[in-house]
């Protein structure tokens, strides 16, 4: 199957943020699917999607965004011909694991899963470079029995034997608890268990026998069977009579022709969209990752390690501010040539003016190399200069006067050269005021993609009416992720964003020699997303060295997560996908959308890494908003703006 790229891009989708690392899950299940659904095809093997799979079909034509897995459906006869088929047909990567294969299996029902194969290049590639071993789950359907009276029986035989597994469980096999139990049960079944062989891969065969018991005898209602122990949920045999295809990521699969039946019957109002619901085994793949850490070693590059370090900076002055401070500079000089001039240092003056009058060169030309010829800054710089240049005259004329005659200044004359020493300062008065009227703050917007946009152009707009700031728009190159930590080919947008807005080449841009007030990203993850990466430069450790505020807005909006409710389970869990991220950290400043979601943000960074982080980071996460509200009170763009300015003060 050819994937678009952005299939694997990390997206928030009704509310619910799906991490990379989830979309190379729906990738490599869709692979293994398409192997099913071709052994299915070549040898005429009905079977259909189901549960959460079939709602995905039906309400979304792809994946539920809180989903992780593929549900398919086969009839228990239909089932044997498809798994004699697998030693022949399924591909070395891939292998059938079930109770009936192996008594150790633990899972409810059986699945197609991956092997170990899938760290060779080619397989990984071909499963979408996912790190973890994945599957598609396959539920058997097994007939009702005839009578409500015996299924109640048979369910509670099945109970007993669920009761002894527990038992099991928690005393061992061996305690005298679970060898009462057996007895009984051995009494009742007419079986007999081998007690020198494992004993619950034993009762669970036994069940899964016990499943088909009534196979054949036309009842009208069929189910999964274990799902129906724990839901009781039945479907009846006639809304499979047909089959119908529905789309699902862009391909066709076989549905129940009654699928709606089916879907009532599992969800109820299947049309309503519920939030993701509690955590519990979400993602499938987080029980592997230990493991899969262990078995990479040094080549396991998919999660961010914080370091302490992360929250230090160096302080870092911007060229705006720089230029200020050297104004300021030249106007305490000035001071202290008068004081030395009172003082009688004549020769420390001589040489101060002279130092003064370059340095006052050197900031006239690049101010001009910056903001163009013909400011009022550089013309005060000049008079400044031209008064410099007058004091040190008068100055060098009496001291070869006084040397000459061997006679003191008169008092007359050092009053006036006092004048002249004293006049230059009154050019330097409003420079500091001048500069900043002329000299905006600069602040850099890295976007690597139009779709978000959106997500800082209101902000762009407001700070260029505002007229107190020059916002640079830099669109950046970012690459796609081979999910081994190389990268295959780069994107670059820059010629698809909006003709209003001047583009800034980042090819050309000087960071270092710029040093921008404010550098604003909208990318945290620098090398740890899955799927893809901005151009390295620009990682937030690189970007933080380059200016004293690097800011951080998110280029997404979620529903509100509550790190409390079991129906946010699953969104908290995401969350560190998005906030346990080096630009998190390495910002002097993040803007979420809400002060509830920074509450959020806050929790997650204290389960993985501490109360004392979390105290630290408080002062740099705000909840002010999000600019993809628009104009919604106390939480758009306005109070973004409002948030971005108090900042750029401190």
């Amino acid at each position: 199957m050819e994937f678009t790229r952005d299939f694997f891009y990390d997206e928030v989708r009704s509310g619910f943020y799906v991490p990379g690392i989830v979309k190379r899950a729906w990738g490599a299940e869709l692979t293994i699917l398409l192997e099913i659904d071709r052994i299915c095809k070549k040898h005429n093997i009905p079977y259909y999607l189901g549960y959460g799979t079939l709602l995905g079909a039906v309400r979304d034509q792809g994946f539920i965004p809180w989903d992780d897995d593929i549900d398919i459906m086969m009839f228990r006869g239909d089932y044997y011909r498809f798994t004699n088929l697998l030693e022949k047909e399924l591909p070395k990567e891939l292998e059938l694991l079930s109770i009936e294969k192996d008594s150790e299996f633990r899972g409810l029902n059986a699945v197609i899963s991956m092997t170990r194969e899938r760290f060779q290049n080619d397989i990984f590639q071909k499963y979408c470079a996912f790190p973890y071993c994945t599957f598609v789950d396959i539920f058997v359907l097994d007939e009702l029995a005839y009578t409500e009276e015996e299924e109640s029986y048979r369910r509670s035989l099945f109970r007993l034997l669920l009761k002894i597994i527990d038992i099991m469980r928690e005393k061992g096999e061996q305690s005298e608890a679970v060898e009462e139990e057996l007895k009984g049960a051995e009494e009742l079944f007419q079986v007999r268990f081998d007690r020198n062989v494992p004993m619950e891969g034993q009762i669970r065969q036994f069940m899964e026998r016990s499943f088909q018991c009534f196979n054949g005898r036309g009842g009208s209602r069929i189910a999964t069977m274990p799902i129906y122990m724990m839901r009781g949920s039945a479907y009846p045999v006639k809304a499979f009579d047909t089959t119908k295809y529905l789309s699902f990521c862009g391909k066709e699969f076989p549905v129940p022709g009654d699928y709606e039946k089916i879907l009532e019957i599992d969800y109820g109002d299947y049309r309503n969209n519920v939030k993701a619901g509690g955590e519990h085994d979400y993602p499938f793949f987080k029980t592997q990752e230990e493991n899969v850490k262990h078995e990479l070693g040094e080549q396991w590059i998919f999660e961010y390690c914080f370091s302490k370090e992360d929250l230090e900076r160096e302080k870092v002055e911007s060229c705006r501010e720089l230029v200020l401070k050297t104004a300021d500079q030249l106007l305490d000089a000035q001071k202290k040539l008068v004081e030395d001039y009172l003082s009688e240092n004549t020769g420390d003056v001589l040489s101060s003016l002279s130092a003064r009058q370059a340095e006052a060169i050197a900031l006239g030309d690049l101010i001009e190399q910056k903001r163009g010829e013909g400011t009022e800054a550089v013309a005060l710089l000049e008079q400044y200069c031209e008064a410099l240049f007058e004091a040190y005259q008068s100055l060098h004329e009496s001291k070869l006067k006084e040397e000459e005659q061997d006679s003191e200044v008169s008092s007359e004359e050092k009053k006036e050269l006092c004048e002249k020493i004293q006049k230059p300062a009154s050019f330097l008065k409003h420079l500091h005021s001048t500069l900043e009227k002329e000299w905006k703050r600069e602040i850099v917007f890295l976007v690597h993609s139009t779709k978000f946009f959106e997500s800082v152009r209101p902000l762009i707009d407001a700070l260029q009416d505002a007229g107190d700031a020059d916002c640079r728009l830099m669109p950046i190159p970012y690459f796609d992720s081979r999910g081994d930590g190389s990268f295959s080919k780069i994107h670059y947008e820059g010629k698809e964003f909006p003709a209003k807005y001047q583009i800034t080449d980042y090819q050309s841009y000087d960071f270092a020699k710029e040093i921008p007030d404010v550098i604003v990203i909208n990318s945290p993850y620098d090398d740890y997303n899955s799927v893809w990466t901005v151009d390295p430069f620009f990682y937030s450790k690189e970007m933080k060295k380059f200016t004293g505020k690097l800011i951080y807005i998110p280029w997404f909006v979620t529903d509100e997560i509550d790190p409390q409710a079991e129906e946010d389970g699953k969104a908290f869990y995401n969350m560190k996908y998005y906030v346990t991220v080096p630009g998190v950290f390495h910002a002097d400043l993040t803007i979420v959308q809400s002060a509830a979601m920074k509450e959020a943000y806050l929790a997650k960074i204290e389960s993985f890494y501490g109360s004392e982080v979390r105290k630290k980071m408080e002062k740099k996460i705000s909840g002010a908003g999000s600019c993809l509200f628009g104009e919604k009170k106390g939480q758009g763009t306005k109070e973004v703006l409002e948030e971005f300015k108090s900042f750029l003060q401190k």
